[in-house]
């Protein structure tokens, strides 16, 4: 539709919808590895082809293992196709432009649990609308849609004491926000019971009438399901068994002598039979290129319907936000599906928002780690208590603070590594569907978690250094501090990397692998003069190296004086000597910030670069 004729539209135009998306797709074939070591490939998607249309309820419909969500994800764009050609209004698909203006809900959705309903909901709608809907708009549209799903009584409650069902309307209301303009539903029916799922299935045939093209998988809908449904597209063995209407499936399957029989539903039986006749099926539907039973599809939105149905049209119907008096309909579309609707601080900023308000609710992990942090400073405290102004003990101090160098790294390491990949399915399903940029959500991963570290590294950096009696300087002690906190950072964005490229489970695994190489070339089990010289260039990416000397010059550099010695004869009673022993005498402090700073920041980029990657690859 052009912008002219878009402008000529009433002003009372329920959809946000800018113009009708029709779909195609043609001799798709899709294959999978067989296994790592099998060598083959199995075909999942055989040579399909089919259309849907915009103002039409579509279900993707077959047996377990048929190939539907995989048709799904090709559809909507999450999955690339061996060969075939997808097309939108009858040119090649713009895949870029294409996901601006749609949305996919995955089966296995999932929400972030700390938030009620109506929170999730809001910062759905401040991240997909921006600024081009003002706060009152954005507020009605989110009573709507809890209205609409049925959702008014959990609205206050949180995510993770919602019930399946509610949770699956939830994650259906969160993309309804921005008004899709194609909607991609897997299994969204899944877990609910037969009255909800009615309501939910007239909902999606409401917004089809709207204007949109509305594709819904569903294992095997019932007959109530099907009088709400405009189009079947049946998927056997990978191929099409039919394509077309519900009231076209009987005189489709007449035609070739499957008889029906009476009072059963015809899609049931076409499920039962389907194994037995699957070259029949394919041959007569043309792997799914005949699209002669589809001219039965009625548009019945009409009281009557309603009242078959047993149903009102205010429980489920779901109005769409109107346009700001300001700005014609058309140019707020435009500025919509352009590209990311909310500016990239403003994504930032609510997403750091949600973090600490998720981080808020949910304390536990936060004062576990906190707790940890204070009960291990108390014990190395008084463990290496009051040792540190006595040249006997030097060598004593040395080890506790290559230790606490150690734990400080390995919690922070470990706690980003396994609370990170719990979020990549959020975060895939929001960022396929244009909630945010992978930079956005990054940046707000780090600002929200950073605080939390720092108070933990504060806490046992304090506890320890009086505990321990080092020296009274507020310069020593905030070298010490900020050392400390430097290498903890480096650690925790070490954890994100590792976070980013493995599960939970594997990450375990491989983490130690990330970490030991740094280990043994901290300078504390092999000095630099004593490695072999094809791997002294490891000590200068080693962090821990690096924030092993800022404390060691914390607290027996910057000039310090002559130390007490409580035995008849002390080595180390001039702390210099002890630098020169540890080959650190010349080292600077400034070059320990700035290799910290400059390795944190390209173990930051690496994982921006994976985590980009893997959100877009799907894996």
């Amino acid at each position: 539709m052009s912008s002219d004729n878009s402008e000529s539209q009433e002003t009372t135009s329920t959809s946000l919808v800018e113009d009708s998306l029709n779909i195609a797709f043609k001799n798709i074939n899709y294959t999978v590895r067989n296994g790592i070591l099998a060598g083959g490939r199995k075909t999942i998607l055989k040579d399909v082809s089919g259309s849907f249309n915009a103002g039409e309820l579509t279900v993707i419909m077959g047996q377990s293992g048929a190939g539907k969500s995989s048709l799904m994800d090709i559809l909507a764009g999450y999955t690339k196709p061996t060969t075939g050609s997808l097309y939108v209004n009858g040119r090649v698909r713009n895949e870029k432009s294409f996901r601006r203006r749609s949305c996919y809900i995955l089966q296995d959705d999932r929400v972030q649990d700390a938030l009620t309903t109506r929170e999730s909901l809001t910062i759905a709608a401040q991240l997909k609308l921006g600024n081009h809907v003002n706060s009152e708009q954005k507020r009605r549209r989110v009573q709507e849609i809890i209205s609409s799903l049925g959702l008014s009584r959990a609205q206050n409650t949180r995510a993770c004491n919602l019930s399946g069902g509610q949770k699956k309307r939830l994650a259906i209301g969160l993309e309804l926000v921005s008004d899709p303009s194609v909607m991609f539903l897997d299994e969204p029916t899944s877990g609910l019971d037969s009255s909800m799922c009615k309501q939910l299935v007239f909902l999606f045939h409401q917004l089809a009438r709207q204007g949109r093209t509305v594709l819904v998988s569903i294992h095997q809908p019932s007959a109530a399901l099907l009088q709400m449904v405009d189009k079947l597209y049946v998927v056997v063995a990978g191929n099409c068994a039919y394509t077309g209407s519900v009231p076209g499936l009987l005189p489709y399957l007449q035609q070739m002598n499957l008889m029906c029989p009476p009072y059963h539903n015809p899609v049931d039986f076409l499920i039962e039979i389907c194994s037995e006749n699957v070259d029949l099926l394919v041959t007569h539907s043309q792997n799914g290129k005949c699209d002669d039973w589809s001219n039965h599809i009625s548009h019945e939105t009409d009281d009557n319907f309603l009242e078959k149905n047993n149903l009102r049209s205010d429980q489920v119907y779901l109005t769409t936000l109107p346009p700001p008096k300001e700005d014609p309909t058309n140019k707020i579309l435009l500025k919509l599906k352009s590209t990311y609707s909310t500016p990239v601080w403003k994504q930032f900023a609510t997403l750091t928002r949600r973090s600490l308000l998720s981080l808020w609710r949910s304390p536990a992990f936060t004062l576990m780690i906190t707790g940890i942090h204070c009960s291990m400073a108390l014990f190395i405290g008084f463990l290496f208590y009051n040792i540190g102004e006595d040249a006997s003990h030097v060598r004593d101090s040395y080890n506790m603070l290559y230790f606490s160098l150690m734990f400080l790294m390995f919690t922070a390491f470990s706690s980003s590594s396994i609370h990170f990949p719990h979020q990549i399915p959020v975060v895939r399903r929001e960022h396929f569907n244009r909630w945010y940029t992978t930079g956005a959500y990054y940046t707000s991963t780090l600002a929200s978690t950073l605080p939390t570290q720092t108070v933990c590294t504060l806490s046992y950096a304090f506890i320890v250094y009086f505990l321990t009696g080092l020296p009274p300087d507020i310069v020593r002690f905030t070298t010490f501090c900020w050392t400390l906190m430097l290498v903890s950072y480096v650690a925790l964005c070490i954890g994100l990397l590792n976070g980013s490229i493995f599960t939970v489970k594997n990450g375990v695994v491989f983490g130690p692998f990330f970490i030991m190489p740094f280990t043994i070339f901290s300078g504390f089990f092999l000095r630099y003069s004593d490695a072999p010289v094809f791997f002294r260039w490891m000590f200068h990416i080693s962090f821990l190296k690096h924030g092993l000397v800022g404390l060691v010059v914390a607290i027996f550099g910057m000039d310090r004086p002559k130390m007490p010695c409580s035995d008849l004869y002390c080595h180390y009673t001039y702390p210099r000597t002890f630098l020169v022993d540890v080959e650190m005498s010349q080292e600077n402090y400034s070059l320990v910030v700035g290799a910290l700073f400059g390795i944190g920041l390209i173990v930051t980029i690496c994982s921006y670069i994976i985590l980009k990657i893997r959100l877009k690859n799907k894996w």
